[in-house]
């Protein structure tokens, strides 16, 4: 799959001896004082299928949305905006959850087709690259790359006047190399666009290595090599995480992704060491009992350690240890 991908350098807009993020510019027509689909220190974005909207209330709770008399609205770690895959729903009360979610502040983003088809008015569309038709009733449009494109074509999309991109790689390359080299011919032209790095998987390519069992720790460690390898090198803005699991566990995962990615905080971050001969105590109990008590302070890093030969080192940029 890596040699399907066309050769590129990216030593030019990737410098291995510093780290910088590329610089984009948050477009009014996707994020203002009331409405923000996407997060300055990086995104979160919600796959849903027409049947996840069916109980309203579950489906607040699941993005991460506080209610007040049943109407939602944003929380620190809610998702940014939800990406319906069916489409534009027709019931009515689905189509209230939908319209509340974006009244909420949450973007709503739906592929260009079926805007077309069924216009909801304020939504994003998602447009492939080279579709140039307009799409009806959409704020704002959102550019879908596959890592096929020609350089020339992604040199044109940098200039396309989106106000976001998805980067969504086809199955046939390679996730990580074919998305380096999406990044690399974007910086390279000054794409000013917050780009969402799609991660895909189904219910064969979301298990572990060797076939294993579909697992969520397992596919949280898979998301990691997928996603994690270009957010720590400041390739991404965001992410979108489509796979067999519940919205809820989505959607926790991937604020988690952009924490370790060191880019958004949303909750108590924990260190701990891997313990060895020198820890006269339970380490693993501890930490489970510290981070059911200190689980709900955002912002905070905790260090819980095994012993003083490593500990205060280790210790020494956390608030706490």
């Amino acid at each position: 799959k890596a040699a399907a991908v066309p050769a590129f350098d990216d030593s030019a807009t990737r410098p291995i001896t510093s780290f910088t993020r590329r610089a984009v510019e948050l477009d009014e027509r996707v994020y203002d004082d009331s409405f923000q689909a996407v997060h300055r220190d990086g995104s979160v974005w919600t796959a849903l299928k027409d049947a996840d909207l069916a109980d309203e209330q579950a489906l607040y709770s699941k993005l991460g949305a506080k209610t007040a008399v049943g109407m939602p609205f944003k929380d620190i770690a809610t998702s940014d905006s939800i990406v319906l895959q069916d489409g534009v729903p027709t019931d009515p009360a689905k189509l209230r959850t939908v319209s509340r979610l974006m009244t909420a502040g949450v973007g709503v983003v739906v592929k260009a087709d079926a805007l077309r088809e069924t216009p909801l008015e304020g939504a994003i569309a998602l447009v492939d690259a080279g579709d140039a038709s307009p799409v009806p009733g959409a704020r704002a449009t959102a550019l879908r790359l596959v890592g096929t494109e020609s350089d020339a074509d992604l040199a044109a999309a940098a200039k396309s006047g989106a106000a976001l991109c998805v980067v969504d790689v086809s199955a046939e390359l390679s996730r990580t190399h074919a998305a380096r080299r999406v990044f690399h011919i974007l910086k390279a032209n000054d794409a000013p666009f917050p780009v969402i790095v799609r991660l895909g998987y189904d219910a064969q390519t979301a298990r572990a290595p060797n076939n294993g069992p579909l697992r969520k720790d397992l596919f949280i460690l898979r998301m990691g090599m997928d996603g994690g390898s270009l957010l720590v090198d400041g390739l991404g803005d965001g992410v979108l995480v489509d796979a067999p699991f519940d919205v809820d566990f989505l959607r926790t995962a991937s604020f988690g992704l952009l924490q370790g990615s060191r880019m958004r905080n949303v909750k108590t971050e924990f260190v701990s060491c891997p313990s060895c001969g020198r820890t006269l105590f339970d380490l693993q109990e501890v930490t489970a009992q510290i981070s059911e008590r200190t689980g709900h302070l955002p912002g905070v890093t905790i260090a819980i350690m095994g012993c003083i030969v490593n500990g205060p080192g280790e210790m020494a940029d956390a608030d706490f240890g």
